[in-house]
């Protein structure tokens, strides 16, 4: 899609910083988010007056959100976590000044929401604030989808916002799925145990694979509500859809079987 290129061409300029360039990885442009936001202004009743601009924004502030995620207390010396922060403020920067000069105030207003929101759910996922299993899911959602939810709010499209909410949750649990399979961590996979099996020290094999069968159902879930949605697609969102569904799960159904 000659589109797509373009956009993620315009994205990777605005990350493109000699200084932190020599130091610290650029960030990947997460084309999965791209073609959400094209697919959603193709069918939109209130397009905004620049459309890319709000896009580039949005996709701006979406890796400064997660390359703040990449700094931890935890390996790497002070002055690289020093310089990822200072990438991510860079980032932030370049989607303020962008949103800024569009004039669009009503976007403005419905990000600063979606990051407000964003922050809120993370507090409550990495510090093990939830007590149900759908308030975690609901939380991992909300974390993966809620600036291009709000971008679908802001163009009069709230079906293309869900939409994006069951792709993004589908493609963040595929990935906790697999690394949980791969390595016997994941993220979500301890908020997981930690609600279902609240005094475990070590999972036993059985409860593994009971936390992978739930898993499984909230990613059924996912692959169902996708096609129900009934959206006007073009062929790469639909190719790319068909391989989410497909993916991962000949090897997660066997390791689930073979415990």
């Amino acid at each position: 899609m000659v589109k797509l290129a373009s956009l993620k061409e315009q994205i990777e300029r605005c990350l493109d910083h000699p200084f932190l360039r020599a130091h610290v990885p650029t960030p990947a442009v997460d084309e999965d988010r791209l073609l959400l936001s094209l697919s959603m202004m193709t069918d939109a009743p209130a397009v905004p007056n620049e459309p890319d601009r709000c896009i580039i924004a949005m996709m701006l502030m979406q890796i400064a959100l997660d390359t703040h995620d990449a700094v931890t207390d935890r390996g790497g010396d002070l002055r690289t976590r020093q310089l990822v922060v200072l990438a991510g403020d860079l980032y932030s920067g370049l989607y303020y000044d962008l949103l800024a000069r569009s004039g669009d105030v009503a976007l403005i207003r419905l990000f600063a929401e979606a990051v407000r929101e964003i922050n809120e759910q993370k507090v409550r996922l990495y510090e093990r604030k939830t007590e149900r299993l759908e308030t975690l899911f609901a939380a991992v959602g909300t974390i993966e989808s809620a600036l291009l939810a709000k971008l679908a709010e802001r163009i009069g499209a709230p079906q293309w916002g869900e939409f994006a909410g069951h792709y993004l949750l589908l493609r963040r649990l595929l990935l906790e799925q697999e690394a949980f399979v791969r390595t016997g961590s994941s993220v979500l996979f301890e908020q997981m145990a930690h609600i279902a099996f609240p005094r475990a020290k070590v999972l036993t094999k059985e409860q593994k694979r009971h936390l992978l069968r739930l898993c499984e159902r909230y990613i059924n879930h996912c692959k169902e509500a996708l096609p129900a949605a009934n959206l006007p697609m073009n062929d790469v969102l639909r190719l790319r859809m068909a391989e989410l569904a497909g993916g991962f799960q000949a090897i997660v159904k066997k390791s689930v079987e073979e415990g």
